[in-house]
């Protein structure tokens, strides 16, 4: 499985750094965005997981952001949340399953 996991410790990088870096780093792979504890997300940063979200999709692929202080009502439908990392990887994993069965 092709996957990409950043760990995000600071609100300071741009919505523009997040998405050029995604787009550059790794376009075919499915994303794993970890949110540390101390980093705070703006809507900016929201909109950027959900173009990188609904773009992922299209490819058939997966994005996961990971985070213990976000809950889905932070977030739009398009964005996977888990708390854990174990859990995100089961969650791609069970995306990917799905898409095999045409589910």
């Amino acid at each position: 499985m092709n996957l990409n996991t950043v760990t995000l410790n600071s609100s300071e990088i741009s919505s523009a750094q997040l998405l050029n870096w995604f787009e550059s780093e790794a376009p075919a792979q499915h994303h794993l965005v970890y949110v540390s504890n101390e980093s705070a997300i703006d809507h900016a940063q929201i909109g950027v997981f959900q173009q990188l979200s609904v773009a992922l999709s299209a490819k058939g692929l997966t994005f996961v952001l990971v985070s213990e202080q976000l809950t889905y009502d932070d977030l739009p439908e398009s964005i996977f949340l888990c708390p854990t990392l174990e859990e995100a990887n089961d969650l791609i994993e069970m995306e990917a399953i799905q898409r095999d069965l045409g589910i």
